[in-house]
């Protein structure tokens, strides 16, 4: 059973790479260090849309939902 749904953030930020394992998206999740379009989120199985741009508290990176990679 995989546990990653592409559109839910837990997976995205596996899938992402702004959380390096399942147990680190868990705990940005639980610490309120995740923010979807500015605004904390704590629910994993938040579901994303096209657009929504992912970030980590205390880091430069981040990610947008539904685009291709430029690398």
């Amino acid at each position: 059973m995989q546990a990653l749904v592409p559109d839910s953030l837990f997976g995205f930020l596996q899938e992402s790479g702004l959380a390096t394992s399942g147990g680190e998206a868990a705990a940005l999740l639980m610490e309120g260090a995740v923010c979807v379009n500015h605004s904390p989120v704590r629910s994993p199985r938040r579901r994303l849309q096209v657009g929504d741009v992912v970030s980590v508290s205390g880091s430069r990176t981040v990610a947008v939902f539904g685009t291709k990679s430029l690398f």
